[in-house]
């Protein structure tokens, strides 16, 4: 059976079950409904718009609920909002991303002359005895 959401998306639960290759219980309980209730909803029992808000998101939009979470909450409602744009989002995580990267290779060559200037110091030890 076809459902529509309140965003006007074509949406059948147990085809997208299937394809997953999910039993009922994974599915639904993803979603917090029951294994009965999922079993229900695929048979045709109308599914309430707040579940299948869920199972878009969780589904269709690929968003792990359990990883939701008041540290998390403020900056999913700004982007949601529009308050955040992604796009700018990507590029300072880009950026910082390769600030990272030169970060890990100066500590490694920093590493090496710290190790290179170790082995000196025991050198000149070594013949100035």
């Amino acid at each position: 059976m076809n459902h529509t959401s309140h965003n006007d998306i074509n949406f059948d639960p147990r085809a997208m079950r299937r394809r997953l290759d999910l039993n009922q219980h994974e599915f639904w309980s993803a979603v917090g409904v029951t294994q009965s209730g999922g079993s229900r909803y695929e048979q045709d029992r109308r599914i309430p718009k707040p579940v299948m808000e869920l199972l878009r998101l969780r589904y269709q939009l690929g968003i792990r609920l359990e990883h939701i979470n008041e540290k998390n909450a403020a900056m999913i409602r700004a982007i949601v909002e529009g308050e955040l744009d992604t796009g700018t989002l990507r590029n300072q995580l880009n950026k910082i991303r390769k600030v990272i990267d030169a970060s890990h290779a100066l500590a490694m060559t920093a590493a090496e002359v710290s190790n290179a200037a170790e082995s000196l110091l025991e050198e000149r030890a070594t013949v100035s005895e």
